[in-house]
């Protein structure tokens, strides 16, 4: 017979469901938190269409050829930090729009970190 364990909720008293680290009532409330967080991350359709783009073999080749161009991260630089561009970005939205997907002058180099939190800038709080 597995053991069951007491619900990891701070404060909690309730043995967790068996298999689960959560009692049944909190389990169900984060079962509802996870379906919401997914709901409102969830790509809209033009966007999974604008995904495509960057399987396209010439965003590939544009890609290691500025990176090879510009190997700082461009934020970075600004505070006189020295930091590898891992990432492309792009300055400007292109929003599926190929001319601007494609335009070396819409690009930049980021780090990883830098290039996450523009992402999250204007994705999660609509900043351009």
């Amino acid at each position: 017979m597995a053991r069951r364990l007491i619900c990891v909720v701070a404060g909690c008293e309730e043995l967790a469901e068996p298999g689960g680290n959560r009692c049944s009532a909190h389990a169900e409330a984060h079962a509802r938190k996870v379906a919401e967080s997914k709901a409102r991350v969830r790509r809209s359709d033009e966007a999974v269409k604008w995904h495509k783009l960057y399987s396209d073999p010439r965003w590939g080749r544009l890609r290691r050829a500025y990176l090879a161009s510009h190997p700082l991260c461009a934020d970075c630089a600004e505070l006189g930090l020295v930091v590898a561009a891992t990432e492309v970005d792009h300055i400007e939205r292109h929003m599926g729009d190929l001319r601007k997907f494609l335009d070396w002058n819409n690009l930049q180099g980021l780090c990883k970190r830098c290039h996450s939190r523009k992402t999250a800038k204007e994705v999660f709080h609509g900043a351009k």
